[in-house]
């Protein structure tokens, strides 16, 4: 059965928006609840499902939402937030979450974004990966500029806005061979993506220099050779 949202910040959407409220069965426009779940109608009263973003306003500010594959909605929240605020930005936001080739073309206007950030040094040491992800894209979202980490950072929560499985990545990368070995590292970031089994790299950074940081695989020629936090090389 369906009911009116009790949630203040909700009521307070609807009433900027001027979305009247649900008092019977029929799928009026809005934010609803149903059987204690949020959905989200369109103007012609349909259901939405697979939205990777929808922006409403609650309490005059702009809040970003993502909806499921059977018309759930949930907030973003922290970084991811302004990985969703940026998105609609770039006007990065597929209409169906489920089209392949519209995600990877916003994917693409991301990794794009990040990668022409102004660099600066970030002297920030930061040791768990989630604090360093959720730090670094708040500076990089807020701020527009920032170094491999930021860009990395910034390029990965977009990537899982737009519903990918990506991961970012810490570790070095040889900025001196000796004998065809490192004899010196450099500490670096970048994003890994995986798809099915396979897993690709995506170095905003790299793109930035060599312009050639979009999916490759770990051991691609004229790329990087990376190293994980142990000075290991990551082969695949």
């Amino acid at each position: 059965m369906k009911k009116v949202i009790r949630l203040t910040a909700i009521i307070a959407a609807l009433a900027v928006m001027m979305i009247p409220a649900v008092k019977s069965n029929a799928a009026e426009p809005g934010l609803i609840e149903e059987d204690g779940k949020l959905h989200y109608y369109n103007e012609n009263s349909e259901l939405v499902t697979d939205k990777c973003v929808l922006e409403l306003t609650v309490d005059d500010k702009k809040t970003y939402f993502k909806i499921d594959s059977e018309g759930t909605v949930t907030e973003w929240e922290g970084a991811q937030a302004l990985a969703a605020k940026q998105l609609v930005k770039l006007k990065a936001v597929p209409e169906d979450a489920k089209d392949t080739k519209a995600v990877t073309k916003c994917l693409k206007k991301a990794f794009k974004w990040s990668a022409k950030l102004k660099f600066i040094n970030i002297n920030k040491s930061i040791k768990k990966d989630d604090k360093a992800l959720d730090y670094y894209g708040k500076y990089g979202f807020t701020k527009s500029k920032g170094d491999c980490n930021v860009q990395a950072a910034t390029f990965t929560l977009m990537a899982q806005v737009l519903g990918y499985d990506a991961r970012f990545v810490r570790g070095y990368v040889p900025q001196a061979l000796k004998n065809g070995k490192p004899s010196k590292f450099g500490a670096h970031s970048w994003v890994t993506i995986k798809s099915g089994k396979k897993t690709y790299v995506y170095d905003p950074n790299f793109e930035r220099t060599h312009k050639a940081g979009w999916k490759f695989k770990y051991g691609a020629k004229k790329h990087y050779r990376y190293f994980s936090k142990k000075k290991k090389e990551i082969k695949k």
